[in-house]
């Protein structure tokens, strides 16, 4: 569905426009020693629960 500019420009959805370059850090771990303290963290408290809403 292609939209027209003042379409655009009137949607409350941001538009995101990804760049191709940031594929070559996909694989890298940018900051080892926050990735290592999240995982302590998630191995001792573990994730928080979630309430699930019955609402549909």
């Amino acid at each position: 569905m292609t939209m027209t500019i003042k379409q655009l420009n009137k949607s409350k959805t941001p538009i995101v426009k990804i760049n191709k370059a940031l594929d070559k850090l996909a694989d890298k771990v940018l900051f080892p020693e926050k990735l290592e303290q999240a995982n302590r963290i998630l191995k001792t408290v573990g994730l928080p629960k979630v309430k699930k809403s019955h609402s549909r």
